[in-house]
């Protein structure tokens, strides 16, 4: 009998859209708002484990980013801009 792999461990850095981390980042605050992709989302109760619970969900899906890389500027727009460098496009 094998074990099955959770689908974020097999996903590819493709699925990880604008649309993928902004809907991580709602779920992560547990904020049902609109958020403003270029204000702070330590404003909207973003702390240090939850940055470093996404950076290791992004990892599973191949996108390798530090805590330090995201939490040196922690909004939406900087977040995509940082991930769609590491994906290569």
């Amino acid at each position: 009998m094998t074990k099955e792999t959770p689908m974020t461990l097999t996903a590819h850095p493709e699925t990880v859209d604008r649309e993928w981390l902004e809907a991580r980042v709602v779920a992560l605050l547990e904020d049902e708002g609109p958020i403003d992709p270029a204000e702070s989302l330590i404003y909207y109760g973003l702390d240090s484990l939850r940055v470093m619970k996404l950076a290791a969900e992004l990892k599973t899906h191949g996108i390798t980013v530090s805590f330090e890389d995201l939490a040196s500027e922690p909004t939406l727009d900087a977040w995509d801009a940082l991930i769609a460098a590491r994906r290569g496009g």
